[in-house]
Formats: structure tokens, sequence, C-alpha cells
């Protein structure tokens, strides 16, 4: 099975990625760091650089989607948000279908972030035909 992992968090090797790497039963993850990836916010005019397209490409190839988020300011990073608000752009040809999803969310005290991250993700799982399998923080 191919796993790929999205980190949404601005430290690459940081606490997302290791909780991430740690918390399934899962081998062979390969990460894209978004923060080193060119993803325009919704509305905005899109240049050749930007690179949604290309990452939702990797996604239709695997089976196991794990995405991470740091929690800033009691929420998701915008970096998830944006992929969020995005992800509308493609519900046509819908990446996302079958796949498993597991959620990590970490900070030095995600517990008030937690359910309203878990909860995002649960509808956009149920629009897009994908498995919430695990929601993980520390």
């Amino acid at each position: 099975m191919k796993t790929l992992f999205l980190n949404f968090s601005k430290d690459p090797n940081g606490l997302t990625e290791n909780l991430a790497y740690n918390s399934f039963n899962i081998a062979n993850i390969k990460t894209i760091n978004i923060v080193k990836k060119e993803i325009k916010p919704l509305g905005q005019k899109y240049s050749i650089d930007d690179q949604f397209k290309e990452i939702c490409n990797e996604i239709s190839k695997i089976d196991n989607l794990i995405i991470g988020t740091p929690v800033y300011w009691s929420s998701m990073s915008s970096y998830m948000k944006i992929f969020i608000d995005r992800m509308t752009e493609v519900m046509s040809e819908n990446p996302f279908k079958g796949k498993s999803l597991y959620l990590v969310v970490a900070g030095s005290d995600p517990s008030d972030a937690f359910p309203h991250i878990k909860h995002v993700w649960e509808h956009v799982s149920k629009k897009f035909d994908m498995n919430l399998i695990e929601s993980v923080s520390n």
C-alpha cells in the first residue's frame, strides 16, 4: 500500500512529522512538506507555479493519506485551510475518493483545537468519499 503524508507545518522535521511517522502502523511513507510548495488561496489568480493539482495527482496514486497540522492560535495551520478550500476545485475528478485518511494534530497544547480540526476533516472526508481511520494528537 502506498502512503503519502501531507505535512501542513512550517517545520518540515518537527513534532507534526514525528507524530505522523510514529502514531500509525504504516511503513514506507512519502512526505510532501506543503510549506515548500506553491499553493495559492482559493479565488486568487493561479500562476503556472501553483502546485495544488500536482499534489492532487500524487494523492490519486496512493491508498493511505496522512495529514498533519500544528495548532496555531487554537486552529489548523493556514496551509491546511488553504488546501481544504482548494479541494473544492477537484470535486468532480475527486482524487481523494476511497483513500484511508489519518489525521495528526500537534502542538504545545492541542486539546482545545483537536475537536474542531477533527470535525472539519470528518466533514471533508464524507464529502470526498474518504475513510477517516484514526485521528491523533500529542
